[in-house]
């Protein structure tokens, strides 16, 4: 679903509800005592700050006990439902409270218990119909449980609980924080396994950048390193889906289109042998955000990264026919690292090898990069760039690319990375905000 068809939606809802604004503001303006409150927090000194929280906690309080008298009500209405064992319609035993917490603040309902012989325990249907049946360490209702888990995946769970408050006036702990986090991280993995979205048209010419950037774990979600050792960090996997049809009126060079970015980022896995079955997780989880986000069926496809190997043996498996393209800032990157080395971090010789190398770059001479390169063979870090640009030389036709109207860096998913992924304090979750 689109932005635009979001703001549609959102419109029409909040027409909808106008009518109860409406209501709730002529009992206020008729009400004796809140012209009296308004009168003194004018007159007496007192902030209007303080009236204004003043004002929404008590709103927010009354939906909510309105809201609970109702369902309590509501859920007498119901008929018995059917037992999942044996088919037979259940009985009704008496009723059990709830204090669910809702945007409001804590509903508290009274809804009935259902039983059968067959089987233990009880169903409540109201707290089905809510959508909040089997949510034991996350007892929210859909709203109040996707607020308090969008802010965990901005800040820490203890400051996403108190801004929830703050805001929405319903209070919470850092561990519900979490368990809220971890119970939506849990239903976006199954909803992008079961590829539950729609998939969108498909473009003629699509990009698709992926990327890799660790991020700091507690040390029972930490891995082992190469060394043996706990890693105190783990890699999460980003890529960015987009087009780039606009052209810089400058430059004539292709841009990405505003508005066309759609991404995915888990921490997953990107090992896999050649005798396993199917490709790693991170490969699947990939090609399903292909097939939603059209890329898969675009008649061009175009994919930038640098040269990780990881990257390119998963788009070897999955896009066979895609123009791969290696990020020219990237081998950029490699180079001055080269100058910085042989000449002298911050010299003129560095500056002016860096330089000359990094035109014949951009002109597409790799076999003369690559003669500057050897000439300083002996050095670690030549030497290491050798071998990137000799793995990497067939996605390094950068003339080529441009006059194709591709896009030859990939700055949207490394910019992905240091927002989606880097700024999270804490990514025990496979919860981020993008998916």
């Amino acid at each position: 679903m689109t932005d635009g068809m979001l703001a549609r939606e959102a419109l029409e809802r909040k027409e909808e509800w106008a009518f109860l604004a409406e209501e709730v503001g002529r009992l206020l303006a008729s009400s004796a005592e809140f012209r009296g409150r308004c009168r003194g927090t004018l007159g007496g000194g007192r902030g209007f700050r303080e009236f204004e929280l003043d004002l929404r906690g008590a709103l927010l309080a009354g939906a909510a006990a309105g809201a609970s008298e109702v369902l309590s009500e509501l859920d007498a209405e119901f008929e018995a439902p059917a037992c999942g064992r044996c088919g037979a319609a259940m009985n009704r035993r008496g009723t059990r409270a709830a204090a669910p917490l809702s945007l409001p603040g804590p509903l508290s309902l009274r809804r009935g218990c259902w039983t059968c012989r067959c089987s233990k325990g009880g169903l409540h249907v109201l707290d089905r119909a809510l959508g909040i049946a089997g949510r034991r360490g996350a007892r929210l209702t859909p709203a109040a449980l996707w607020a308090l888990a969008e802010l965990a995946a901005e800040t820490s769970f203890a400051k996403a609980a108190a801004r929830l408050g703050r805001l929405a006036g319903a209070g919470a702990t850092a561990k519900r924080a979490e368990r809220c986090a971890k119970q939506v991280g849990r239903e976006i993995a199954a909803w992008d396994e079961a590829a539950a979205a729609l998939v969108e048209a498909p473009a003629e010419t699509m990009h698709c950048s992926p990327d890799g950037t660790g991020v700091p774990v507690v040390r029972r979600d930490a891995g082992t390193g190469e060394d043996g050792k706990p890693s105190k960090t783990r890699e999460a996997k980003a890529a960015v889906f987009h087009t780039a049809e606009r052209k810089d009126p400058k430059t004539g060079l292709a841009e990405r289109d505003a508005g066309s970015a759609r991404h995915t980022a888990a921490i997953d896995s990107a090992a896999s042998k050649d005798v396993d079955a199917e490709p790693s997780a991170f490969a699947r989880r990939l090609g399903r955000a292909a097939e939603r986000f059209g890329f898969a069926a675009a008649k061009r496809q175009a994919v930038v990264a640098d040269g990780a190997k990881w990257i390119w043996n998963a788009v070897a498996e999955l896009f066979p026919n895609a123009i791969c393209i290696v990020d020219v800032w990237h081998a950029r990157e490699r180079l001055w690292e080269v100058g910085r080395a042989v000449h002298g971090a911050g010299t003129a010789r560095c500056r002016a090898w860096s330089e000359k190398v990094c035109a014949a770059l951009r002109e597409g001479r790799v076999d003369d990069v690559l003669a500057e390169l050897r000439r300083h063979a002996g050095d670690r870090t030549a030497d290491q760039c050798v071998g990137y640009f000799e793995n990497n030389r067939g996605r390094m036709r950068c003339p080529a690319y441009r006059e194709m109207g591709l896009l030859v860096g990939s700055g949207m998913v490394e910019s992905s990375c240091r927002t989606l992924v880097g700024e999270y304090p804490c990514c025990k979750c496979r919860f981020w905000r993008c998916m």
